[in-house]
């Protein structure tokens, strides 16, 4: 069968903007390959399947351009990989397929919201949802779209029979030591990683879940399907979905191919790519010699040993983004972030040690014991490191995390439910001691101060490479200015 991977034009969003798929809970300002998609695609492809990989954002393809593409309709099926926040515009566009060719080639859905809700997505008998981790889904469903099976045997989707919306049982979870390395020769559009000074950039995910119990945890795209789909039978509180990790050799030589085909730069989107010592060495040494420059996500008890930090910076890390949350003890231990103050402010400064670039963020909003001086207090002690930059986020109570539960219960969600927004500029959560407009007044206001001060705008200046960055980061400027003046700031509710 021929597969069309699509994501659409960001002219089928509210905000006009590309929203990203990898954590999938912002519109970027970069905009990064859909790493969870492009796995999906992968393994239909080896399956022996014709991937068609349309990233409309990535290859400046336009509503019209897309339109026109979908009328001559040169694919059997259409998949979506759909985050929370790309449900409007992943509807809209498989809205243009049936326009054109009716019932006669079938949507899939994937991902995070088809999940939580697939009643909202299966309304005809030709449109699917594979819930949770997707894969092996997909393949089985794919042999049934061929005549050789029945769709209600595939564990892990959801259609529509007589009318009703009817779930399989539920998939478990796939050995990714199985999966094979995303083929990027798919991606055919450019990208970039803002905190990355260099280009072709690509993304890569190596670990699925994790051995921590943050509350309010709201992991890559993919886990986000997964979690959904298993607090679903399990119900809650949720156990966290265990930690599978692909093997050294496996990393080693994902790396080694992104070099081959010419990328410079890659942002490991791993919930946590720095767990153990010895394999983190291990992959270190193994792609030292590659001249790659990356990024990743690490919690700051795994960065206070310098043999560690320097090993990831002598194998081209250049920044490391340190999931702080707060800076107030109390909270920490409420979210069950485990980790101390401290812990902070010793991974920056062996970070610094040792030449890789730190980034703490700051999320406000994680708990009820946080109030407006909480935040402020955080904020004095983020800025008192001296980071380039510090990422700020109000809390978003996805349905997989315990946070939601406590919201549901307690009645701090702003309208009722959760709601799919941008968490860099809008909260959905009224807490005892602080509202929703309060943390977006203060979100904006940290954003402004810190992209638009002497400091930041140096920052970006000291990164420029070429005519072409000096253009892309005047449009994230505006991007940026418009977003805090000129647009409505709490989006609207559905």
């Amino acid at each position: 069968m021929k597969f069309a991977f699509i994501v659409p034009p960001p002219q089928y969003n509210r905000m006009n903007n590309p929203i990203d798929r990898v954590y999938g809970c912002n519109y970027g300002y970069d905009y990064k390959p859909p790493i969870h998609m492009l796995s999906a695609a992968t393994v239909l492809e080896r399956e022996g399947h014709a991937i068609r990989f349309l990233d409309c954002p990535a290859e400046g393809w336009d509503a019209a351009r897309f339109e026109a593409w979908a009328r001559e309709g040169d694919f059997d099926a259409a998949v979506f990989f759909t985050p929370y926040l790309a449900e409007e515009e992943d509807k809209r566009a498989a809205a243009e397929i049936r326009k054109h060719h009716g019932l006669s080639k079938p949507v899939i859905y994937l991902g995070a919201a088809p999940t939580w809700k697939p009643e909202n997505f299966v309304s005809d008998e030709a449109t699917l949802v594979v819930r949770g981790e997707p894969e092996m889904s997909l393949i089985e469903l794919a042999q049934a779209l061929e005549g050789q099976g029945d769709l209600s045997a595939v564990e892990g989707i959801a259609l529509l029979r007589d009318g009703t919306p009817h779930l399989t049982p539920t998939r478990g979870l796939l050995d990714i030591e199985w999966l094979p390395i995303p083929n990027r020769r798919l991606l055919l559009g450019e990208y970039r990683v803002n905190r990355l000074d260099v280009t072709p950039v690509t993304t890569m995910c190596v670990s699925r879940g994790c051995q921590y119990k943050c509350t309010f945890c709201a992991p890559n795209a993919v886990d986000q399907a997964s979690e959904v789909e298993h607090k679903r039978v399990q119900g809650s509180p949720l156990p966290k979905l265990p930690l599978r990790l692909r093997t050294s050799e496996q990393v080693i030589e994902e790396f080694r191919e992104i070099h081959a085909l010419g990328y410079r730069g890659i942002e490991v989107a791993d919930n946590q790519f720095v767990w153990s010592k010895r394999r983190t060495l291990e992959i270190c040494e193994g792609i030292r010699d590659l001249g790659l420059k990356w990024m990743c996500l690490a919690r700051a008890n795994h960065l206070r040993d310098p043999k560690v930090v320097r090993a990831l910076g002598e194998a081209g890390c250049m920044m490391v983004y340190i999931g702080t949350e707060s800076f107030c003890q109390a909270i920490l231990d409420d979210i069950c972030k485990g980790i101390q103050v401290e812990d902070v402010k010793t991974a920056v400064a062996v970070c610094r040690e040792c030449g890789v670039e730190p980034e703490v963020s700051v999320m406000i909003g994680g708990s009820a014991l946080e109030t407006r001086e909480t935040i402020r207090h955080s904020m004095r002690e983020a800025k008192k490191l001296g980071t380039p930059f510090v990422h700020y986020s109000a809390v978003l109570p996805f349905p997989n995390c315990q946070f939601y539960d406590q919201a549901m219960e307690k009645g701090w969600m702003r309208h009722g439910e959760f709601e799919p927004v941008d968490n860099a500029k809008t909260s959905i959560v009224n807490l005892p001691h602080v509202s929703a407009e309060e943390m977006e007044r203060i979100l904006r206001w940290a954003y402004l101060r810190q992209y638009l001060s002497p400091r930041g705008i140096w920052h970006q200046v000291r990164k420029v490479r070429s005519p072409a960055d000096v253009w892309y980061k005047m449009k994230m400027a505006l991007k940026l200015i418009r977003n805090s003046f000129f647009t409505r700031w709490s989006e609207p509710s559905r």
